[in-house]
């Protein structure tokens, strides 16, 4: 009943913002899409500062880690943005790998005007709510020189109406130590499978179990849907490695 409802609540907002994905870098100026860009790294010197007020860069988050879990929003959000924090902060409660462990979780604003008390805010409604009191789950604020490169980097665009709210895309972003960025889900509905195949993915097996190397065996990435999908699903893509992605 409550994923019945979620998935009800997420067609809604899918059609009050008319969110779209495309695999084809052409009309980069739409605000509304998530080019892939699978392979390609970003600049891990940008920084950010948290909900207590450190300033970090994303090359701190990735220090001791073999994957971060990213996501783009804005704090004033009350509806796509909202959903997309309940729907992750369930699976990380659900995932076999407690936060923290080889991985962090990081949500960065793109709307230059949240503050540090807002993210704050946000963070202390969410993280409980992952079942971890100290997640590594930070909130991050930022000014235009350090969002606006990492939104391009990311091909995530959004665009701002006449009442200051922005229409936007959503995706969890999986990013490498190095800074590449090697899986996308897009949506804000997650499946935990998916997740911690992401996550056994982007750390090169270093994250996960024997079940995670299992599940591979049957479901494969597919770079256009941004999702795992079965072999024998015949939507399924059969690129599987962002070197095959970027040809797309």
């Amino acid at each position: 009943m409550k994923k019945t409802v979620l998935l009800i609540l997420y067609f809604m907002i899918y059609q009050t913002f008319s969110f779209a994905i495309s695999s084809e870098p052409k009309k980069i100026d739409s605000p509304d899409k998530i080019y892939q860009k699978l392979g390609q790294r970003i600049d891990v010197n940008l920084s950010f500062i948290n909900q207590d007020g450190k300033t970090q860069t994303i090359h701190d988050l990735l220090k001791n880690n073999s994957a971060l879990i990213l996501t783009l929003n804005y704090y004033r959000c009350t509806t796509m943005c909202t959903f997309q924090f309940l729907n992750l902060a369930q699976v990380l409660k659900e995932l076999s790998m407690p936060i923290g462990k080889g991985f962090e979780v990081a949500s960065i604003s793109f709307d230059p005007t949240d503050t540090v008390q807002k993210a704050k805010q946000i963070h202390d409604t969410w993280v409980p709510k992952t079942g971890y009191a100290n997640a590594n789950w930070n909130f991050f604020v930022g000014t235009p020189a350090n969002i606006e490169p990492l939104t391009k980097q990311l091909n995530f665009y959004y665009e701002k109406d006449d009442e200051g709210n922005y229409s936007h895309a959503a995706a969890l972003f999986f990013v490498q130590p190095d800074g590449t960025f090697y899986r996308y889900l897009y949506g804000i509905v997650y499946d935990k499978s998916g997740v911690e195949q992401a996550l056994y993915d982007t750390s090169k097996g270093a994250l996960g179990t024997i079940l995670d190397k299992f599940y591979g065996l049957f479901y494969k990435y597919d770079p256009v849907r941004g999702k795992y999908l079965s072999n024998r699903d015949p939507a399924a893509s059969p690129v599987g490695s962002p070197r095959d992605d970027n040809k797309l």
